[in-house]
Protein backbone atom coordinates (compact mmCIF):
# COMPACT_ATOMS: atom_id res chain seq x y z
CA UNK A 1 0.00 0.00 0.00
CA UNK A 2 1.36 3.63 -0.94
CA UNK A 3 1.05 6.89 1.09
CA UNK A 4 -0.71 9.63 0.00
CA UNK A 5 -1.51 12.87 1.40
CA UNK A 6 -4.60 14.14 2.30
CA UNK A 7 -4.62 16.61 -0.59
CA UNK A 8 -3.45 13.98 -3.57
CA UNK A 9 -6.58 11.72 -2.24
CA UNK A 10 -8.90 14.74 -2.57
CA UNK A 11 -7.57 15.02 -6.11
CA UNK A 12 -7.86 11.59 -6.81
CA UNK A 13 -11.40 11.38 -5.96
CA UNK A 14 -12.14 14.12 -7.77
CA UNK A 15 -10.94 13.07 -10.91
CA UNK A 16 -12.41 9.51 -10.46
CA UNK A 17 -14.82 11.10 -9.99
CA UNK A 18 -14.70 13.13 -13.26
CA UNK A 19 -13.67 10.44 -15.01
CA UNK A 20 -16.92 8.23 -14.55
CA UNK A 21 -19.00 11.73 -15.50
CA UNK A 22 -17.01 11.63 -18.45
CA UNK A 23 -17.36 8.30 -19.31
CA UNK A 24 -20.99 8.56 -18.57
CA UNK A 25 -21.77 11.10 -21.42
CA UNK A 26 -19.56 9.03 -23.84
CA UNK A 27 -21.67 6.04 -23.08
CA UNK A 28 -24.94 8.82 -24.10
CA UNK A 29 -23.49 8.95 -27.65
CA UNK A 30 -23.69 5.00 -27.96
CA UNK A 31 -27.05 4.56 -26.58
CA UNK A 32 -30.41 5.00 -28.30
CA UNK A 33 -32.47 3.94 -25.56
CA UNK A 34 -34.36 7.33 -23.83
CA UNK A 35 -34.25 6.25 -20.60
CA UNK A 36 -31.08 4.62 -20.45
CA UNK A 37 -29.41 7.74 -21.80
CA UNK A 38 -31.97 9.98 -18.93
CA UNK A 39 -29.98 7.51 -16.42
CA UNK A 40 -26.48 8.34 -18.26
CA UNK A 41 -27.54 12.21 -18.01
CA UNK A 42 -28.47 11.17 -14.28
CA UNK A 43 -25.37 9.55 -13.38
CA UNK A 44 -22.90 12.44 -15.13
CA UNK A 45 -24.48 14.98 -13.50
CA UNK A 46 -23.93 13.11 -9.91
CA UNK A 47 -20.72 12.53 -10.31
CA UNK A 48 -19.90 16.54 -11.32
CA UNK A 49 -21.40 17.34 -8.80
CA UNK A 50 -19.07 15.18 -6.47
CA UNK A 51 -15.97 16.32 -8.53
CA UNK A 52 -17.21 20.02 -7.99
CA UNK A 53 -17.79 19.53 -4.30
CA UNK A 54 -14.15 17.78 -3.60
CA UNK A 55 -12.78 20.82 -5.85
CA UNK A 56 -14.01 23.11 -3.15
CA UNK A 57 -13.00 21.06 -0.03
CA UNK A 58 -9.40 20.63 -1.43
CA UNK A 59 -9.50 24.53 -2.07
CA UNK A 60 -10.93 25.19 1.24
CA UNK A 61 -8.88 23.79 3.63
CA UNK A 62 -5.83 24.32 5.25
CA UNK A 63 -1.86 23.28 3.71
CA UNK A 64 -1.80 21.63 7.08
CA UNK A 65 -4.68 19.12 6.73
CA UNK A 66 -4.07 18.64 2.49
CA UNK A 67 -0.23 17.85 3.43
CA UNK A 68 -1.22 14.66 6.54
CA UNK A 69 -0.20 11.36 4.96
CA UNK A 70 -2.60 8.12 4.93
CA UNK A 71 -1.64 5.10 3.90
CA UNK A 72 -3.92 4.99 0.14
CA UNK A 73 -4.01 2.68 -2.49
CA UNK A 74 -5.75 4.55 -5.69
CA UNK A 75 -7.68 2.46 -8.05
CA UNK A 76 -8.97 3.25 -11.45
CA UNK A 77 -12.65 3.32 -12.55
CA UNK A 78 -12.12 -0.35 -14.59
CA UNK A 79 -11.14 -1.78 -11.25
CA UNK A 80 -14.02 -0.20 -9.20
CA UNK A 81 -16.48 -1.65 -11.83
CA UNK A 82 -14.17 -4.34 -11.94
CA UNK A 83 -15.40 -5.46 -15.70
CA UNK A 84 -15.40 -2.88 -17.84
CA UNK A 85 -17.00 -4.69 -20.78
CA UNK A 86 -20.32 -4.48 -18.71
CA UNK A 87 -20.21 -0.99 -20.04
CA UNK A 88 -22.20 -1.90 -23.19
CA UNK A 89 -24.68 -0.29 -25.73
CA UNK A 90 -27.71 -2.74 -24.26
CA UNK A 91 -26.85 -2.14 -20.93
CA UNK A 92 -30.03 -2.00 -18.52
CA UNK A 93 -30.77 1.08 -16.28
CA UNK A 94 -30.64 -1.36 -13.22
CA UNK A 95 -27.09 -2.84 -14.33
CA UNK A 96 -26.31 0.75 -15.25
CA UNK A 97 -26.89 2.23 -11.50
CA UNK A 98 -25.01 -1.33 -9.94
CA UNK A 99 -22.15 -0.20 -11.74
CA UNK A 100 -22.32 3.05 -10.92
CA UNK A 101 -22.87 2.42 -6.93
CA UNK A 102 -19.89 0.61 -6.77
CA UNK A 103 -17.81 3.80 -7.55
CA UNK A 104 -19.56 5.47 -4.50
CA UNK A 105 -18.93 2.60 -2.37
CA UNK A 106 -15.61 2.49 -3.10
CA UNK A 107 -14.95 5.67 -1.99
CA UNK A 108 -17.56 5.89 1.05
CA UNK A 109 -15.57 2.97 2.00
CA UNK A 110 -12.18 4.89 1.60
CA UNK A 111 -13.23 7.68 3.35
CA UNK A 112 -14.84 6.12 6.61
CA UNK A 113 -11.28 3.77 6.80
CA UNK A 114 -9.03 7.16 6.07
CA UNK A 115 -11.05 9.07 9.33
CA UNK A 116 -10.76 5.69 11.53
CA UNK A 117 -6.82 5.98 10.92
CA UNK A 118 -6.81 9.89 10.48
CA UNK A 119 -4.63 11.49 13.36
CA UNK A 120 -6.03 15.13 13.63
CA UNK A 121 -9.76 15.45 14.54
CA UNK A 122 -10.05 17.70 11.59
CA UNK A 123 -9.01 15.22 8.82
CA UNK A 124 -11.22 12.69 10.83
CA UNK A 125 -14.37 15.39 10.43
CA UNK A 126 -13.33 15.94 6.80
CA UNK A 127 -13.16 12.54 5.80
CA UNK A 128 -16.23 11.78 7.77
CA UNK A 129 -18.14 14.90 6.31
CA UNK A 130 -16.84 12.99 2.43
CA UNK A 131 -18.42 9.61 3.32
CA UNK A 132 -21.69 11.50 4.48
CA UNK A 133 -21.60 13.11 0.98
CA UNK A 134 -20.70 10.34 -0.81
CA UNK A 135 -23.90 8.14 0.93
CA UNK A 136 -26.25 11.04 0.52
CA UNK A 137 -25.26 11.55 -3.35
CA UNK A 138 -25.50 7.57 -3.36
CA UNK A 139 -29.39 7.72 -1.37
CA UNK A 140 -29.83 10.32 -4.47
CA UNK A 141 -28.92 8.62 -7.85
CA UNK A 142 -30.58 5.14 -6.24
CA UNK A 143 -33.85 7.46 -6.03
CA UNK A 144 -33.16 8.96 -9.51
CA UNK A 145 -32.54 5.42 -11.08
CA UNK A 146 -35.88 4.46 -8.74
CA UNK A 147 -38.08 7.10 -10.83
CA UNK A 148 -36.87 6.55 -14.15
CA UNK A 149 -39.40 3.85 -14.60
CA UNK A 150 -41.83 6.52 -14.24
CA UNK A 151 -40.56 8.09 -17.29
Amino acid sequence: MSYRTVGDILEFSEGLHRHASALYEQLRDDTQRERVDMMLKLLADHEQRLATALERYRDGNKAAILNEWHQFEAADVADIVMDAKELHMDISVTELVQLALKVDDYLISAYQQLAAEASSAEVRALFEDLANLEQAEKISAVRAALSVDDW
